[in-house]
């Protein structure tokens, strides 16, 4: 029987200024990719870089970020809902960045004070929530996901950064899905049909040669 495991990001957002909240202040995020205003993404490789430049946001509104001279900087941070927007204060400057993308797993703010660029972030510490199968079937229908990382055992496959965006999966109710990947340079459409198990695994087209573990950022 082979096993997978995956790295999904998801593409969707979460409402409700409360869930936002819970979400950005939940754990430290690291910076682990930048895409600059043309939309090139450049992927940070080093480890160790990834888990020194992160940022902190706390319940009482502050957040701290590495700084080279003191250890950290302390400002202050706001989110507001109607323009899906987190504003920053450090000392007299102030700017603010739109939350692109927000999930358990990932974080993607786009700076549009400060040229246009965005920054991709995830937990370098990834502590997962117990959930249900009927939780995750929720989670897993709730949008479109980007697969970034595929590993079998020890063999470590990352998905291309420019082929990203066309390397997903998409699971609707009643256990069908939709799925995207890149062959011979073009993407191709394919269908299937999943469920979970008693386990919580994914199951991809009742085949026991087919069984994913999703695991997100765990291993980082």
């Amino acid at each position: 029987m082979f096993k997978y495991l995956l790295t999904f990001l998801p593409i969707f957002i979460f409402a409700q200024s409360s869930d936002v909240e819970e979400l950005l202040t939940a754990q430290v995020w690291n910076i682990s990719y930048n895409i600059s205003p043309d939309g090139e993404r450049i992927e940070e490789e080093d480890q160790e870089k990834i888990r020194s430049n992160f940022v902190k946001f706390n319940e009482d509104g502050t957040f701290e970020v590495p700084n080279a001279l003191t250890g950290k900087t302390i400002g202050r941070w706001a989110y507001k809902p109607e323009t899906n927007a987190i504003h920053f204060q450090e000392g007299r400057t102030s700017y603010r960045a739109l939350i692109d993308e927000l999930s358990e797993l990932s974080l993607v703010l786009h700076y549009v004070d400060n040229g246009g660029f965005k920054i991709g972030l995830i937990h370098y510490i990834h502590v997962p929530t117990e959930k249900s199968n009927e939780e995750i079937n929720e989670v897993l229908t709730s949008g479109k996901w980007n697969v970034v990382l595929r590993r079998f055992e020890r063999i470590e496959d990352r998905v291309a950064a420019e082929d990203v965006e066309n390397t997903w999966f998409e699971f609707y109710e009643g256990g069908t899905y939709q799925k995207s990947e890149i062959i011979d340079g073009n993407p191709v459409l394919t269908e299937g049909f999943w469920f979970l198990d008693e386990e919580h695994q994914l199951n991809l087209d009742a085949s026991e040669s087919t069984i994913y573990s999703v695991i997100g950022d765990k291993v980082r």
